[in-house]
């Protein structure tokens, strides 16, 4: 703006004021788009919102799908220091009895004799013990092998790091009190091996003269395996004949043993009642939750007449003012909103409806004890008669499972976690395509609501220009009439200095 002229006519107008009150009526556009873009920016974060609960609930949905979750099962061990176990929803409810003849085992080698004092360097430790030529490892765990070069003037822990960053399952370690060198095979079984044959000459003496790594007793080579877990479950398998596995963990029909020590036991796997009605109730807390949260968006008061505040008339009012006035702006953005009205009826839906298929008693969550409330002002609330839930676990262990995990090719076939999970996804897709994931257009420029807020900044900015273009024109004419006020005081003047 360029050096203004008012003032000289010495008329009195307040030009800054009327070109304020000029531009006010003006202004009244810009903040209406202004407004209109708030809302929007309000509403895509009440989306937004809604977004990261029903994905939230998604996700404790999808547990629901594992038969973990709404078919689990508890395992005793009459005598855990012979084998502990745990058991998933395909294991049958049956006691299984294990005996155990020998422990998998890996690879453990160490120096037979208290090798010399540690020194910073293997020359200095060990001296003209030390083979002449260069030594070299060649170490293979049975599946793959590193040559490694030994550095006489390395001290014996950084043969230690060498063997431990060569990238394959050998760990290496020394014990200077102890005066020993120990080799281990990071598995078990058979198949676990510390291997060395293929090392240089110099390397089988360094091994065996040097570290005291004596050669396999029973095949003499520097070749040493580890040995299966020998045992007999349920009467197959002997001890001259036995079951064989490399881990002394391992899972047969959905039971997870683990051999801890030679002898007989038994295993006893039962449905767990309890923990199958304490997850059925989790479900229906989880679910309660979402339709509190997705009902109250869609009830919420809505107060058309309190609009997003321009700047003035914030700095017009107090902040707890503002604050209350703005609870209200900002309130009722999701009313009635049909995105969340739909989702609302499709998991009430799938809550209610039968599974198709299924034989027995028990073909809905209602036939155990799962129901909505009396009061049709809860929306669908869900509650839970415990005692008729254990009495369907009792006569059906597996029925939690067949009521939400079942799987089908159609919805009505399909159990209520499964049914549900997916008309979640439907609705994330919705709501992403209508307000994207994020609560700002920083990341979103796709979504419905991104593309219109951006139009809305499309026009303000060109609507500002116009404005800004407006008070320069303003303030040019007030400046002309300031000029032509001047020169007619001037020639009033000089007139009544003529006449005087």
């Amino acid at each position: 703006m360029g050096l203004r002229t008012y003032g000289l006519s010495g008329s009195g107008i307040d030009v800054d004021q009327m070109v304020k009150d000029l531009m006010k009526a003006q202004r009244t556009r810009y903040d209406s788009l202004a407004q209109k873009q708030t809302q929007l920016e309000w509403k895509k974060a009440d989306f937004n919102t809604m977004y990261t609960a029903v994905n939230e609930f998604r996700n404790t949905v999808f547990n629901y799908k594992l038969s973990n979750t709404v078919a689990p099962r508890t395992v005793s061990s009459q005598n855990e220091s012979i084998v502990k176990a745990t058991a998933n929803a395909e294991a049958t409810n049956v006691n299984h009895t294990v005996t155990v003849y020998k422990l998998a085992q890996g690879v453990t080698l160490s120096s037979s004799a208290q090798l010399s004092d540690y020194k910073a360097t293997l020359t200095d430790q060990f001296g003209a013990a030390l083979p002449s030529g260069d030594i070299v490892l060649n170490i293979s765990d049975g599946k793959s092998s590193k040559e490694i070069t030994v550095n006489k003037d390395g001290s014996l822990n950084d043969l230690v790091s060498q063997i431990n960053t060569a990238g394959i399952d050998v760990q290496a370690n020394y014990d200077a009190t102890l005066g020993r060198f120990f080799l281990y095979s990071k598995n078990t079984g058979s198949t676990a091996k510390i291997d060395f044959t293929s090392s240089n000459a110099d390397g089988l003496t360094f091994l065996k003269d040097v570290l005291n790594i004596q050669p396999e007793t029973t095949t003499g080579t520097a070749s040493y395996a580890g040995s299966d877990a020998k045992f007999s479950l349920d009467g197959v398998g002997t001890e001259a004949a036995p079951l064989q596995k490399s881990s002394n963990t391992f899972t047969i029909s959905g039971v997870t043993y683990e051999l801890k020590g030679e002898g007989t036991t038994t295993v006893a796997i039962k449905p767990d009642n309890d923990k199958a009605i304490a997850n059925v109730k989790a479900f229906v807390d989880a679910y309660n939750n979402l339709l509190s949260k997705l009902n109250g968006e869609i009830s919420e008061k809505r107060y058309k007449d309190f609009l997003p505040l321009t700047s003035d008339q914030k700095s017009a009012m107090s902040e707890s003012d503002i604050k209350t006035w703005e609870e209200k702006a900002k309130s009722g953005m999701l009313r009635n909103d049909p995105i969340l009205r739909n989702l609302v009826s499709k998991v009430r839906n799938d809550i209610a409806s039968p599974i198709a298929g299924l034989s027995g008693d028990y073909k809905s969550l209602a036939s155990i004890g799962i129901t909505t409330g009396e009061d049709y002002l809860e929306n669908g609330k869900l509650y839970i008669d415990e005692t008729k839930l254990k009495k369907a676990l009792e006569a059906e262990p597996d029925v939690v499972n067949k009521l939400f995990a079942t799987t089908g090719d159609k919805s009505s076939q399909q159990g209520v976690a499964v049914r549900m999970y997916d008309s979640l996804k439907g609705a994330m897709d919705e709501i992403t395509t209508e307000a994207g994931f994020s609560a700002t257009t920083k990341d979103d420029t796709k979504s419905t609501l991104a593309k219109m807020i951006n139009d809305y900044s499309k026009q303000m900015t060109a609507l500002n220009s116009r404005l800004q273009d407006m008070e320069t024109r303003y303030y040019k004419q007030f400046d002309a009439m300031e000029v032509a006020l001047n020169k007619i005081t001037q020639q009033s003047n000089w007139l009544t200095q003529q006449l005087g």
